[in-house]
């Protein structure tokens, strides 16, 4: 396992005629920064490493996109917070800085797990994953000290009620983490593992199924979500096909293309609004006759620097066949009002 990663999380929101909605990925994104203020922070047992991990988290700050909610927990034994601030200028960060600038780093046991635990319960009680996209990022350069603490029930925790767009970053300042949190973590959706000083940016699909009528040159626009404008155009990423197979069946049918598929990054997407991109693809039918199929689309990224690229979940399906499918019947309720 890589122990420097960034989770990227691509948010592919896609609409066409077909009435193809992503209503969760515009619900309010709650960013939740968890700091570990134990003694160890400024070198008590070893080095003093307060200032880079305070200067680490005013870049994450500068990170956070507009409209955003943040909110500050610190933590030792227990947990303090959270400190909440609504972004909508540059004002509001530095009273976010200002916050993490006065940070009394006196703790003397670093509870991971139960602070942690007690972080999503917050969250789940006041930002419920049904209205709010919400990321943690929990801050440590310690290992766990609590007694009979158990990481995996935290991570069902926050499984059990995570929605799509939900992130939880482990940012492991000092590499402390045992390898079965670090493995229990990137075996966990929607979460991620950093060590040292990572820079996370995030980008997840959101639409998973994008329909397309069969044979010749098909455009389809789908639409980023980033956490980081500044870090988004310092990376890229690549597109491509795993495979096209006929409907109900495994075998794999060529002759399908999509363009741009490398190096997809500021050159071929246009910004929508902070935080927001769009580009469009296009895919050639070359064999015109193809029976209908499904095609499995891979999201990939290329390691550059200590930043790793990974994307959840790491790809799409488009569905190309021989006729639109059928509208989806009107379903109306008792007041007259229905949807489709």
């Amino acid at each position: 396992m890589k122990k420097k990663r960034i989770t990227l999380l691509i948010a592919l929101a896609y609409i066409l005629s077909f009435n193809v909605h992503a209503q969760d990925a515009n619900n309010p994104y709650v960013h939740c920064l968890v700091l570990d203020k134990t003694m160890s922070m400024t070198g008590h047992g070893g080095t003093d490493i307060w200032a880079d991990v305070q200067n680490y988290c005013y870049e994450w700050i500068d990170g956070v996109p507009q409209s955003s909610i943040v909110l500050f927990f610190t933590f030792d034994r227990d947990l303090y917070g959270p400190q909440k601030f609504e972004i909508n200028s540059d004002a509001d960060k530095a009273k976010i800085k200002n916050a993490v600038r006065n940070v009394k780093v006196d703790g003397r046991h670093t509870w991971i797990s139960s602070n942690l635990d007690k972080t999503i319960e917050y969250l789940n009680n006041n930002y419920p994953s049904s209205q709010y996209n919400r990321r943690i990022y929990l801050i440590t350069d310690g290992k766990e000290e609590q007694p009979e603490a158990n990481f995996s029930n935290v991570l069902r925790h926050y499984d059990s009620k995570r929605g799509d767009f939900d992130y939880l970053y482990y940012v492991d300042l000092r590499d402390m983490a045992p390898e079965k949190v670090k493995e229990e973590l990137e075996n966990t959706p929607g979460g991620g593992y950093g060590s040292g000083f990572p820079k996370f940016l995030t980008i997840s699909p959101v639409v998973k199924t994008v329909n397309l009528l069969l044979g010749g040159s098909k455009s389809f626009e789908q639409h980023f979500i980033v956490s980081n404008d500044e870090r988004f155009f310092q990376m890229s990423f690549d597109i491509k096909i795993d495979s096209v197979r006929k409907v109900g069946e495994s075998n794999v049918i060529p002759n399908v293309t999509l363009t741009p598929s490398r190096n997809i990054s500021q050159r071929n997407v246009t910004k929508l609004e902070d935080g927001k991109y769009k580009v469009t693809f296009t895919v050639d039918f070359i064999n015109e006759s193809m029976s209908e199929c499904d095609i499995y689309v891979g999201l990939t990224g290329r390691n550059q620097g200590s930043n790793v690229i990974t994307f959840e979940p790491a790809g799409f399906v488009i569905k190309a066949r021989n006729k639109p499918a059928p509208p989806k019947p009107t379903v109306k309720t008792k007041n007259g009002l229905g949807w489709h």
